[in-house]
Parts: structure tokens; C-alpha cells; sequence
């Protein structure tokens, strides 16, 4: 052991889980170079100990890999905690909210934007969507932009429509809609119709720059420390990210997404350019090429095969034909992206899987891991399909607690209990990886890992008790196999020798804690790259 290469950093006494392929659990590790050195036993490690390594005793305390959100939208999650909050206690009501605004519009110069995140019109106490009259009466001097806990709706004044150039004769456009009261526009948008409101309603550089910060120390004080950005972030925050990420400032690990929602998107032209997923590095790479296919779970807005079991005459949004879908995810395949497709709804989960087995058929790649974002309604043919095609899933089992009543009440029990069904495509040998979608619902990983295992709504009902997974599976979907949906489990995602030391310390052992409990548990200390980024 003379020549052995001392730590810089050293954990001792506890429960690692190293997530290997044995999912061994350890008592310790070494850390150096930014590196795992060793998993072991408490004598092992300790040998690795030098004069100026730090020493940290577990004290029967759970070490993980750092954690992967493999869904999730980055400049989202640090906007959204400036913006007006929705879920908050006592803001179930469209009067709560109108107050929250009536306030911020007394402390805002005339012509800013106010913004609210979170609502759900189902819980509303009115049992609808806010609607531009609501704002007007409490900010005819400002903007106001609401957006929906899915992201697929929002809810405007009449400042926000005439800056949008939206009125009331503007047509419904292809793949969305508004809501109206006869002829009358009420500022209600659904899906593609929000997106006259990017150009008006677009955050400045710092704005960006703050938002970014927040979700960085959001991410660590939970855990994460990887990031599949799922859209957002590729666009005007780009560039404020990678001069954060240059100055150290942000430690998450991103892969960002391009995405596309509708032929006029300028993000087609990426297609051009030659750039492919993996551009990039361990810090901030090029991800996938993702197409928004059709609604929310939530919205509800999904494209179903069935229709809706609360309303016999919905079947959802579905944004392309199949030829259009075809078109886009073939040209992308050949350019050399990971594809991968918003898809909710199974009539748009079997769309997706036509348009990529044709992409395949057509140019055969080798290790395309081409991937499903949500996969929602997945019954058994489907699920058949994914494994077949070697698809890689990322699901939100999060999802359940704020939104299961709502799926079995809209699709039914029967296809509520068929939604993210990661134990079944698990035992099929699918590789699920485990994800958020924040600031959809909440970002904290360990909120995940319990709904993963307990499938619980917020109304205390279950979505498919039967896709229930254990503590390992469900520690595995937000770890490793988020690596693996972004082609990096050889250099992180489990703790394993020369793997990059990203670890997140927990405050207690993870494997006593019940699992309605799991996302109650102290986070200690989050590692990323060998390197102490959030310490409680």
C-alpha cells in the first residue's frame, strides 16, 4: 500500500450504495482527482487516508451517486421561484391569485411583466381557469402571464394579448387553442397557441443569469447533480449558461435538449449545422432533439386512442400528422441526434414509435438510444413496442402525488393505472430513467424515489399499485439510468473506481426510512466532481 494514491476526501461508517451492477453497498469511499478511488470496507478506505484529507464519518448514514433528473427544464425551475406561486398555501382560488397580483402590480412600474407559476385549475376553488378578465381587474397597467403546473397552458390579460397580437378573431392555430365566451377571446392558451408570447414575454440576460443560479443551488441543496434539460435552456439562456458554467459558477452537469413544437421552430436549422447530440462536455454537452407531439397528463391535453372518460368528446392535442412526425425525427436521426418525443398520450406514444422505427428502418444506426419523454399512458401493447425498439423511457412517477386523482378521474382507472408503468418495463429489461419535468412538479430527486415506490395521490388513491417498485429500482431511475439516458453511465451515475466523484450524502439511511417518508429526508451534503458544492 506504500504507492497507493492518497483521497482528498473520504466517507467512513455508513450505507453506500454504490449502484453497481451487483447494487453492492459499501461502508465507504475514497475520493481523489475529482474521482471514486475505491469502494469498500471502513479498513480499506481508510488506508487511502493522507495528512490532508478530509474525513467524513456516515455514522450509519445513507452516500449515494449524486442524483440525475432526466426531465426537467433548468431555466424553469429558478424562473418559476420568482414568479408568483400558485401552490403556495392559501393560493387555491382565482381571488388568492388576483390579490398576489394586485400586490405585485402596486410595487412594479406600469408596463412590467408580472408572472405566476403553478395553478391547476382543478383545484381552484372556482374549478376553472383564471381568465384575462380576472387580471385586468387587479393589473390593467401590466402584463400578466399565468402559467399552468403543466407549462402546456397559460392564462393572459388583455396587455399580455395585445403585446402577443393575439384578439379575438385570431384563429385557433394548428396543434392548440383558446378559450372563448362566443366570438370573445378569454386568454386562455392552449399549447401551440402560447407561442406568439415567447417573443413579448422573454426574460432579459440577468434575469436569465439569476434564474440559472437559483436552480443550480436548488439542485444541490437536493441532491442533483445532473440535469437532462428538457427544453428552455437551448435559446436565449444559453449563453448566460455557459459563461456561468465557464466561471464555476454553476456546478449541475446539464444535457440540453433542442426543441421543436411546430415546422416554424428556428431550432430546425440546428439540423444544418452539423452539430450532433454529445457536443459538448461533462459540464454542458448537446442532448437530444426532442418534438413536442401532444398535450399535458395534467392539462388534461394528451392525444388518447380513446376519449377522455370525463368528456366523451375529447381525444386531446396531438401537434403533427404522421407524415410530419415521420418527416422531422428522420431528419434528425440522419443528422445524428439522440431523438427523442414529448408523448403523453398512447394514440401519441404509438405515433412516436412508427416515426422512429421508419427513422431506423430507413438510415440503421448503431446505439441510438432514442428516447420517449413521459411515455404516460403505456398499456401492454406499447410497452411490448418500447422494449422491442430499445427505447429509453423517462418517466415522472412524481407526477402521481399532484396529479393521479386527476388521471384516474379524466382517462380512467383502467389508464391511470397503465401511466409511467416503470415496473413493468423494467422487468422487461427497458431502462427507465427517473425525472421531474420541474418546475412542473417539484424537483427534489428523493421526492421522486417515493413515488416511485408508493404511487400515492395527493387525495390518498393509488395509480397502479402493480407498478409499485422497490428502493433499489426506484434509487436506480434517478442515478445510473439517467447516465445511461444520456449515454455517460461509463463515467458517473453509480460509485464505482474512476467514475466521477459526484455523491450526495443523505441524513439518514434511505433503506429504514418509509417510503411515504423518503422525500422528507435531510439532504447533508452534495460532491460534484470530488468537490464539496452544498454542505447543510
Amino acid at each position: 500500500m506504500a504507492d497507493i494514491e492518497r483521497a482528498e476526501l473520504i466517507f467512513t461508517g455508513g450505507k453506500v450504495h454504490t449502484v453497481n451492477q451487483q447494487n453492492d453497498v459499501a461502508e465507504a469511499v475514497a475520493v481523489g482527482g475529482g474521482r471514486i478511488l475505491a469502494a469498500g470496507s471502513n479498513a480499506e478506505i481508510r488506508a487511502y487516508a493522507g495528512p490532508g484529507t478530509r474525513v467524513v464519518e456516515l455514522a450509519g448514514r445513507a452516500l449515494l451517486p449524486g442524483f440525475t433528473d432526466a426531465h426537467a427544464h433548468f431555466p424553469g425551475v429558478g424562473s418559476a421561484m420568482a414568479a408568483i406561486d400558485c401552490k403556495a398555501p392559501g393560493m387555491q382560488s382565482i381571488s388568492a391569485l388576483q390579490e398576489a397580483v394586485r400586490q405585485r402590480a402596486a410595487g412594479q412600474p406600469p408596463g412590467t411583466w408580472i408572472r405566476g407559476r403553478g395553478y391547476d385549475q382543478s383545484r381552484l376553488a372556482e374549478q376553472r381557469h383564471p381568465n384575462r378578465d380576472d387580471w385586468d381587474a387587479v393589473a390593467p397597467h401590466h402584463p400578466v402571464i399565468f402559467t399552468r403546473t403543466c407549462g402546456h397552458i397559460s392564462s393572459i390579460n388583455s396587455g399580455a394579448m395585445k403585446l402577443a397580437g393575439i384578439t379575438d378573431v385570431t384563429p385557433d392555430p394548428e396543434g392548440g387553442r383558446f378559450d372563448r365566451d362566443g366570438g370573445r377571446n378569454l386568454g386562455v392558451l392552449y399549447e401551440t397557441a402560447q407561442i406568439p408570447l415567447r417573443a413579448v414575454a422573454d426574460m432579459t440576460r440577468e434575469e436569465y443569469r439569476e434564474a440559472l443560479l437559483r436552480a443550480n443551488d436548488a439542485y444541490l441543496a437536493a441532491g442533483g447533480t445532473s440535469v437532462h434539460d428538457a427544453g428552455g435552456l437551448v435559446g436565449p439562456p444559453f449563453q448566460p449558461c455557459q459563461d456561468l458554467v465557464n466561471e464555476g459558477k454553476i456546478q449541475v452537469r446539464l444535457y440540453a435538449f433542442t426543441t421543436v413544437n411546430s415546422f416554424t421552430s428556428p431550432i430546425i436549422g440546428l439540423l444544418n449545422t452539423g452539430l450532433h447530440t454529445g457536443f459538448g462536455d461533462t459540464r454542458l454537452q448537446l442532448g437530444a432533439f426532442k418534438i413536442i407531439t401532444d398535450g399535458s397528463s395534467s392539462g388534461p391535453t394528451a392525444a388518447t386512442r380513446e376519449p377522455y372518460t370525463s368528456n366523451s368528446d375529447d381525444f386531446g392535442i396531438a401537434y403533427w400528422s404522421q407524415d410530419q412526425l415521420d418527416e422531422l425525427i428522420g431528419r434528425a436521426h440522419r443528422a445524428g441526434f439522440q431523438c427523442t418525443v414529448h408523448a403523453v398520450g398512447d394514440k401519441a406514444i404509438e405515433q412516436t414509435l412508427n416515426a422512429m422505427a421508419r427513422a431506423q428502418r430507413e438510415h440503421p444506426r448503431a446505439g441510438i438510444r432514442h428516447r420517449i419523454e413521459h411515455c404516460g399512458i403505456t398499456p401492454p401493447d406499447l410497452q411490448q413496442r418500447v422494449r422491442a425498439q430499445g427505447i429509453v423511457p423517462a418517466m415522472q412517477p412524481a407526477f402521481f402525488w399532484e396529479f393521479g386523482d386527476g388521471y384516474i378521474r379524466n382517462y380512467g382507472r383502467h389508464r391511470a393505472d397503465v401511466m409511467f408503468p416503470v415496473k413493468s418495463l423494467s422487468e422487461m429489461g427497458v431502462i427507465v430513467a427517473g425525472s421531474s419535468d420541474a418546475p412542473v412538479t417539484h424537483y427534489a430527486p428523493l421526492f421522486g424515489i417515493e413515488q416511485a415506490m408508493t404511487r400515492r395521490t395527493m387525495d390518498g388513491d393509488i395509480c397502479g399499485p402493480d407498478e409499485r417498485v422497490d428502493l433499489t429500482t426506484a434509487i436506480r431511475l434517478h442515478t445510473i439510468n439517467g447516465a445511461y439516458a444520456s449515454f455517460e453511465e461509463q463515467i458517473k451515475g453509480s460509485i464505482e473506481p474512476g467514475k466521477l466523484a459526484d455523491l450526495v450524502l443523505l441524513g439518514e439511511d434511505i433503506a429504514r426510512v418509509p417510503a411515504e417518508q423518503v422525500r422528507h429526508i435531510p439532504i447533508r451534503m452534495t460532491v460534484v466532481g470530488g468537490e464539496v458544492a452544498y454542505e447543510a
